[in-house]
């Protein structure tokens, strides 16, 4: 019987974490594991410094294995510390879409995801275009999220992921636009540019209030589809982050390698003198 680890990062009070539960309980042993508290934008946050609690409470009926760590220590934990070996890793719905490579760096959700890929574990992250938690009781989105979710699980735990393929990203768009169609997409570069708006508190000292200015949407792109077309989007992604460089550019860099090593040379001769 296959073994389904389900977390996210918004903590065990999201109902987004339980649409997936739903989706596959019956496709094999499905545990919930989750954050004590919402750990949105945390990345691969890993607690090296500090012990972990771990304890299974209830929530919505659910039972759920809640830690007081971080997205990637919970899937860690569940493994090493309950030896609940997972032949797949679903994480999310996370409140709050994550698409272009800009979010997917940040984000907790596709964190738990990289981590299990890097372990070998085919994963999915889900994410939708919402703001709340009370947002999944929409039963157009909660549909919509539990057939993706099954259709996926089901292909992967028969087939695995295709090759080249680590782990996927998938985006929900808002209840609002929501239409039945899904599109296979790259990941955009950046979903939104910085800018800051200057305040001052009461003793008139200023402060910066980060306030992201959206940029346009790329045909073909995760973004495209989700905020644009109303389509889920499925982006493939890879954790190999070795590039495949052309010729011209190999040679470059070995003109740089070659560069900075007579350099150290040259440094560390004079310094031995």
């Amino acid at each position: 019987m296959p073994r389904i680890l389900i977390t996210n990062d918004d903590s065990y009070l999201s109902r987004g974490l339980y649409l997936l539960y739903d989706a596959v309980r019956d496709l094999g042993e499905a545990r919930v594991y989750s954050t004590e508290w919402p750990r949105s934008a945390v990345g691969h946050s890993v607690s090296f410094n500090k012990p972990l609690r771990l304890t299974e409470t209830t929530h919505l009926g659910y039972s759920v294995y809640v830690t007081d760590g971080s997205p990637v220590d919970a899937l860690h934990l569940a493994i090493a510390a309950h030896g609940f070996e997972p032949d797949l890793v679903l994480s999310g719905v996370n409140v709050g879409e994550n698409l272009t490579i800009q979010h997917i760096v940040y984000s907790g959700t596709l964190a738990v995801a990289i981590e299990a890929a890097l372990m070998g574990i085919p994963a999915v992250a889900f994410s939708a275009d919402v703001h709340l938690f009370e947002e999944f009781k929409n039963q157009r989105l909660a549909e919509a999220v539990k057939t993706v979710a099954r259709a996926l699980a089901e292909d992967i735990l028969a087939q695995g992921l295709p090759r080249g393929a680590d782990l996927l990203s998938v985006n929900f768009p808002s209840p609002e636009s929501l239409r039945g169609c899904v599109r296979i997409t790259n990941a955009a570069r950046r979903r939104w540019r910085p800018a800051f708006e200057q305040r001052f508190d009461t003793r008139g000292r200023p402060y910066y209030w980060l306030t992201p200015r959206p940029l346009s949407p790329e045909p073909g792109s995760d973004s495209y589809a989700v905020l644009v077309e109303g389509c889920v989007s499925i982006t493939p992604l890879s954790i190999d982050l070795n590039p495949g460089l052309a010729p011209e550019a190999v040679a470059r860099i070995e003109e740089m390698a070659a560069r900075a090593d007579r350099a150290l040379r040259e440094r560390l001769g004079r310094r031995d003198k």
